[in-house]
């Protein structure tokens, strides 16, 4: 008695010792932490109520009292078990809830589990104890401990079945941790029954604490776990970085060595022939508009990992999207010999509100991915719905005849930068960030991408959004002919004058190439506050293209100043800018230009914004 007495008075001062030092610390409060507080005070209670139960029965003579503080103290044996069982189960599958409650109501089985503890919590206060001895303490008296005994012993056997079920996604720290405590808790049990005068069960409890604190609770433990992460962190961002940088390096140079090596045949050649010339100049825009989508994928990317892209919502018709996507695909197919097929459901609503941009984005990332993996054969882009109340379920199906994608590479497709042994053996150009764009902007979106692929086979990829129906007309068939972007017929503005103002002579120069074929009378300034002097000057234009990003004076300052001028009548201004990120023809827009062209100067856009002002 006097052994197993100071075993448990030694457990409260270190119980005691514990407290002091867990509660001077800073703590994290998740709700792991949180149970792990209660389980203390619980053990408190448990060891001072064992204390005060040896005391008494020396010493009280009433049997009540000493039956009902060894009724209170078996009590906080049980509350510990349930709390110990919480603990498991919040630990190995890294629960994050507010309250115990919460996890008392997390599954269907945890509420079951909960149900059977408040019943065999209620029943225990219903069996007898024996009458105790004072000549001999026995801290085993009688069916109501051997209970409390039977409650523990189910506690830990629902721990083990919950790691088996539940721990299998667990790391092998944590797994390690709880199987120690089972058991830790197992002996204890043995002890206790072997030696039953001894409170091997309270001592058992304040051992768990220890343990649970050492080598899971302990708040420099997390700190010491951040710093790891953070380190862990810094290394893959600098292999990210090493990675960026030599993907960058091998897609930047291989479409510029087209462009330099084109252009230098050009000039050094001394006998022209145009035919040949023609050829290398299609080589040369095909290496630009390549080298165009590895520089919009890298800023695309950065705007949505720096959580500022949003979505930009308003009407729009679906077949707009479809017809658009199709111009730009068969202009890339180009003599391939692939057919580009186009199956729309003509029952699906004609008009919609949500991000058509993102849609045509993710769309046109996945059909170029078919152009460039497609040798020979056919591109299918099928379009279905299913209507709900207001809204439709739309259904993108794209399916190729392509290289197909290895079971091994799955995992692979919606990494950043991640390059297929497809595209490496066959040299197809590319930063691997396309993919990475569509899954994000579906996310986005609550949409939902998915693919299924057969190597050398095809791939096919599926798209589902849900979009807010504007227009219940059905979309019908979409027969407007594709529009080859080369093909432009120029309208004659001759009698029309332009103002082209930029801080970069090269630029100009293309610009004015290009209103050139026009026949604009083209004037030409340098600076924002050159261009505010022709104005004041009293010099007319029909149409202004103003750069954003000039020296003293940017773009959108010189707007503002010719804005502000009384007796000018100002024409059309459009914002030339190689600001093109996403959403920035809306800043323009929204800070007075009337239209927005980004550089490089797509002919079509320009060809649609002439056509918008001066066809009449």
């Amino acid at each position: 008695m006097i052994a197993g007495l100071m075993l448990t008075m030694g457990s409260l001062l270190f119980i005691i010792l514990l407290l002091i030092v867990y509660f001077s610390k800073e703590r994290f409060l998740s709700i792991r932490n949180k149970i792990y507080r209660y389980m203390l005070i619980v053990v408190l209670i448990l060891l001072i109520s064992e204390i005060l139960a040896t005391f008494c029965v020396g010493l009280c003579s009433s049997n009540f009292a000493n039956l009902l503080i060894y009724r209170i103290h078996w009590s906080t044996g049980i509350v510990w078990f349930a709390l110990l069982y919480y603990y498991s189960m919040v630990f190995i599958s890294e629960i994050n809830v507010n309250n115990l409650m919460s996890v008392i109501k997390y599954t269907k089985a945890s509420k079951i589990i909960s149900v059977v503890f408040l019943i065999l919590s209620l029943v225990y206060f219903l069996v007898p104890f024996e009458r105790l001895d004072p000549s001999y303490i026995s801290y085993i008296p009688g069916p109501a401990s051997y209970y409390v005994l039977a409650f523990c012993a189910l506690s830990v056997f629902l721990i083990v079945i919950y790691i088996l079920k539940h721990g299998k996604n667990a790391s092998i720290r944590t797994k390690a941790s709880v199987w120690i405590m089972v058991i830790e808790m197992a002996i204890i049990f043995a002890l206790q029954l072997m030696f039953p005068t001894i409170a091997f069960s309270a001592i058992g409890a304040a051992l768990q604490m220890f343990f649970l604190y050492f080598n899971v609770e302990n708040p420099d433990l997390k700190i010491i776990k951040e710093v790891e992460t953070l380190k862990s962190d810094i290394e893959r961002s600098n292999r990210a970085k090493s990675d960026f940088l030599s993907n960058m390096s091998h897609e930047i140079r291989s479409p510029m060595n087209a462009i330099v090596g084109f252009s230098e045949t050009l000039l050094n050649s001394p006998n022209f022939d145009e035919k040949s010339a023609r050829s290398d100049i299609s080589h040369i825009a095909s290496a630009g508009n390549n080298l165009l989508d590895i520089i919009n994928n890298i800023l695309d990317i950065s705007k949505i990992e720096s959580g500022k892209e949003t979505l930009e919502k308003k009407e729009y018709m679906l077949s707009n999207v479809i017809m658009e996507l199709t111009s730009i695909i068969e202009a890339r197919l180009g003599d391939k010999p692939v057919k580009l097929m186009v199956n729309v459901d003509k029952n699906i609503p004609s008009r919609y509100y949500g991000d058509k941009g993102k849609i045509f984005q993710i769309l046109l990332n996945i059909l170029t991915n078919s152009v460039k993996y497609t040798e020979v054969g056919k591109i299918k882009l099928d379009v279905t719905g299913e209507r709900k109340d207001d809204y439709e379920k739309l259904l993108f199906k794209v399916s190729d005849t392509g290289y197909g994608i290895k079971k091994e590479d799955y995992d692979k497709l919606f990494e950043k930068f991640s390059r297929l042994d497809a595209a490496t053996t066959n040299e197809i150009e590319g930063t691997g960030l396309g993919l990475v764009i569509t899954k994000k902007y579906a996310d986005l979106m609550n949409g939902k991408i998915w693919f299924e692929s057969e190597y050398e086979v095809g791939t096919t990829f599926y798209l589902e959004i849900t979009e807010k129906i504007v227009n219940y007309k059905p979309i019908g068939e979409i027969t407007e002919p594709v529009k080859n972007d080369k093909e432009v017929e120029y309208l004659d503005c001759s009698s029309y004058k332009v103002l082209i103002v930029d801080d970069n002579k090269l630029n100009i120069k293309v610009a004015s190439r290009l209103l050139g074929k026009y026949g604009f009378n083209i004037d030409t300034s340098e600076s924002g506050r050159d261009c505010i002097y022709k104005i004041k000057e009293g010099k007319k234009y029909d149409i202004i293209f103003l750069d954003h990003m000039m020296p003293e004076m940017d773009g959108i300052e010189t707007l503002h100043i010719l804005k502000k001028l009384d007796g000018y009548e100002l024409p059309p201004i459009v914002a030339l800018t190689a600001n093109a990120i996403t959403g920035m023809k809306e800043m323009y827009l929204k800070e007075g230009f009337d239209e927005y062209l980004s550089k490089p100067i797509n002919i079509a856009e320009l060809n649609k914004l002439i056509n918008k002002y001066f066809k009449k």
